[in-house]
């Protein structure tokens, strides 16, 4: 009994060691204005409800919370504080945020090469961080749109989804299909059309990009 005792609070004292529950201690944290889309239809948010994550600081340190949300529209990791929401002072280079909806678990990060209108601040969420890695970016911008006759202007959040190939410290767009990929691993058509034809791919899942990135870098 008192050896599984001693083994509970070792393992206890492992998981706080990698990540600080609340109280957060020493985290620096800025109150923020929540913006308010009143005639938006739709979330600004990945996950419109507050959802459990953990965080990785640039300094290092790591956090785990209960009510994380990402706000695609500003790019930027929200919390929830003695009822305030907040954005993070210190800076964030990585967190894991639950979907919610699926109870998936996502890792998104920054400090990735500027490319078109996005810039080392932005986060893209990992497919695979193999030696040839693969990353998404998920965005949200308004559209608006009337019907005809009707001068009532109905706005909308629409979310696109980006794909993108880090190789040799070159961060560029992709379209996830067989001829971008077989531009990225040039020396594995063999293999890759080995896979395909053993394996039953939508380049459209996530989940088979990330096999066949797996694959292909080994």
């Amino acid at each position: 009994m008192k050896n599984l005792l001693f083994l509970l609070l070792f393992l206890s004292y492992g998981a706080k060691a990698q990540y600080e529950i609340l109280p957060f201690g020493d985290v620096i944290r800025t109150p923020i204005k929540e913006k308010k889309y009143t005639d938006v239809e739709g979330t600004p948010y990945l996950n419109d409800k507050w959802s459990k994550g953990k965080v990785t600081l640039k300094n290092g340190k790591r956090y785990q919370y209960d009510s994380l949300r990402y706000d695609l529209m500003d790019d930027k990791l929200v919390f929830v504080d003695a009822g305030k929401m907040m954005h993070f002072a210190e800076p964030v280079a990585e967190f894991e945020i639950n979907d919610g909806k699926t109870g998936n678990t996502f890792i998104y990060k920054n400090g990735l090469p500027a490319v078109d209108a996005l810039n080392t601040s932005s986060f893209f969420q990992i497919i695979n961080r193999d030696k040839i890695g693969l990353y998404k970016k998920v965005s949200k911008s308004i559209t608006e749109s009337k019907q005809y006759g009707s001068a009532v202007v109905n706005k909308t959040f629409n979310t696109t989804y980006s794909y993108y190939s880090l190789k040799n410290g070159i961060f560029s767009k992709i379209v996830p299909n067989k001829k971008s990929i077989l531009a990225l691993f040039e020396d594995k058509e063999d293999q890759l059309n080995e896979y395909l034809k053993n394996q039953k791919v939508d380049f459209k899942n996530d989940a088979d990009l990330e096999k066949i990135f797996t694959y292909l870098n080994k």
